[in-house]
This record gives structure tokens, C-alpha cells and sequence, in this order.
């Protein structure tokens, strides 16, 4: 054969060896197509919890620094403050949906309640994760219902004194969605002295009391054990062999969410 015949169109698109070289480079590109498929369908997740996972670290963080800030205005010690959190796509509100009653048993052996209130609290969701301040605290509530305390309540014990801040948190605010949001927040403590008391309970009612008995489980060298707990309620008392002192510091912040 003439070579100047290979050059015409026609006898490549004839010719065996062209369409089986046309079959092998769709094969390929469709393998690397599906194999890219895979990958994506399969890397997708990872990556989505991954970066949740970030971002769920992060609200965790910002949430122990709107705690040391708020608890400040819970001691007393400034009048106010005014903090930006981040928001990762989720929403961040006030609630009223928890609330603590204080007992114990005075000098002439009557039980008597020290704090019987709702104490709300200010929380940000970040997927089906929970990261809340309650209580002087932070709390993480994951979607298999396991609540952990990321910052421990300003609960102290000593010296036969037993100091225990109550925090009720006020507010219709919420937001939504991604960028930045500033929490401002107000109040000022008020004191209540109870001496010579004895068996001290403290019941949460709330939505992380699993949080809460987390807390109260790991500060044994205070003193404290389990009394009770089902569904959203625990309850703790304290274990004494004397009778103590207990300051209530009770403080209503009103938050504003912008």
C-alpha cells in the first residue's frame, strides 16, 4: 500500500487498530470517571465530619472564653461585658429551659430550700452537637445523647464554707447561620448566708444532666455523691461529717444576641 494512503481519514477510521485504540481510551476515561465517583461519594463524609469536628472544637473554646467572661459579671467583679462568638452555620440563643433547687437541713433539723429557680442558659448548635453555658459552666451535648463538661462550675468547698453561684440567664435573643455575633451581657450578684446547714442537695433539671453528673462524679475531694437521677433531672448531696456554711451567689445576666 501506497503510505500517502495512511494519511486519508478514511482508512484510519477504517482500521481495526484505530478502533480498538478509540475503545481502550473510553474505557480508560470512563474507569477514571467512576474511580473519581468513588472517591468523592466516599471522601465526602470524611471530610464533612472532619471539618464539623473543627468547627465543633472551636464553638467548644469560644464558649470556655464567654464563660470566663460571664462568670466576672456572676462574681461581681465587672458590671458587664460584650463578646463576638463565630457561628459555623447553626443557631445561637437563650433558653430557659433548665432549672436548680437547693435544700438542706438548717440547725433545728428542718429542711429548708435555699434556691428553688429557673437558670436558663445560652447555646449554639453546630450540626446535631450542642455547646452550652450553664451554671458557671460549658457543657457539649453530642447527638448519642452523651453530654461532657468542658468547663467546671465555680462550685468551692473549704474551710467548712461552701460557695455556689446561681446564674439565671435572661434574654429572647437568638441568631442564625455563618459569621460573627456579639453577646452582650449585664448583672450583678446578690448574697444569701445560710450557717450551721447540713445535707446539701443539688437537682438540675435540664437538658445536660448527663454533663452535670459528669461534674459531680469527678469532684469527690468536695465532698459530693449521687442521689438521684432519671430522664433530665439529677440530683446531688453533699457528704459532710459537720455542719457548714453555705453563700448563695445568685446573679441575673441579661444577654442581648446581635
Amino acid at each position: 500500500m501506497n503510505p500517502l494512503e495512511r494519511l486519508n481519514p478514511g482508512y484510519f477510521l477504517e482500521s481495526q487498530d484505530a478502533a480498538a485504540e478509540v475503545v481502550d481510551f473510553v474505557t480508560i476515561i470512563g474507569i477514571l470517571i467512576l474511580s473519581l465517583s468513588i472517591i468523592g461519594l466516599a471522601g465526602y463524609p470524611v471530610l464533612k465530619n472532619a471539618q464539623e469536628a473543627r468547627y465543633i472544637e472551636n464553638t467548644k473554646l469560644s464558649f470556655i472564653i464567654l464563660a470566663e467572661n460571664l462568670n466576672t459579671v456572676a462574681l461581681g467583679q465587672a458590671p458587664s461585658k460584650s463578646l463576638e462568638l463565630k457561628l459555623y452555620g447553626g443557631s445561637l440563643k437563650v433558653t430557659d429551659e433548665s432549672s436548680i433547687v437547693i435544700n438542706a437541713t438548717n440547725s433545728t433539723n428542718h429542711e429548708i430550700t435555699l434556691v428553688e429557680q429557673d437558670i436558663g442558659n445560652i447555646q449554639n448548635s453546630i450540626g446535631d452537637t450542642v455547646v452550652a453555658y450553664e451554671g458557671t459552666g460549658v457543657w457539649v451535648k453530642y447527638p448519642q445523647d452523651v453530654t461532657l463538661n468542658a468547663y467546671r462550675p465555680l462550685f468551692t468547698n473549704q474551710s467548712g464554707a461552701l460557695v455556689i453561684p446561681v446564674v439565671e440567664i435572661s434574654g429572647n435573643s437568638s441568631v442564625g447561620g455563618n459569621g460573627l455575633s456579639r453577646i452582650k451581657a449585664e448583672g450583678s450578684p446578690a448574697i444569701s448566708y445560710y450557717n450551721n446547714v447540713s445535707n446539701v442537695t443539688i437537682t438540675i433539671k435540664g437538658n445536660y444532666v448527663g454533663g452535670w453528673k459528669d461534674y459531680f462524679e469527678n469532684i469527690n475531694k468536695m465532698g459530693w455523691e449521687m442521689s438521684s437521677g432519671t430522664g433530665n433531672t439529677y440530683t446531688a448531696v453533699l457528704n459532710t461529717d459537720k455542719n457548714i456554711d453555705v453563700y448563695i451567689l445568685n446573679t441575673k445576666i441579661y444577654t442581648e444576641i446581635e
